[in-house]
């Protein structure tokens, strides 16, 4: 397997890991589009694939689902946050109103 394909996945993978860090979820969606790009790319020619390819595919895919659970938790107080935050804005201008 090109070696230089694996490199990019491990490479995306860090780019998907700092955006998950950040709470960067525009920037961490185009991470992971690259990483399926290349994923595809990997897998358009199966038959080339080492054994130590496969167990690094392996070790991937675990700290791949582990990045995007992380995501997805993270996505979640955001919008629970976001929408805590929505309804003390309109108390705010409910309180302001009657004024």
């Amino acid at each position: 397997m090109s070696a230089k394909l694996l490199s990019q996945l491990s490479h995306n993978l860090l780019k998907v890991k700092e955006c998950a860090a950040y709470e960067d979820f525009d920037s961490a969606q185009s991470a992971i589009i690259s990483v399926d790009n290349t994923i595809r790319e990997v897998f358009s020619k199966p038959a080339e694939l080492s054994e130590e390819d496969k167990v690094f595919l392996v070790n991937f895919l675990q700290q791949f689902d582990q990045v995007m659970l992380e995501i997805n938790i993270k996505k979640a107080d955001t919008a629970k946050e976001l929408g805590v935050h929505m309804r003390t804005q309109k108390k705010i201008n409910i309180y302001k109103s009657i004024k």
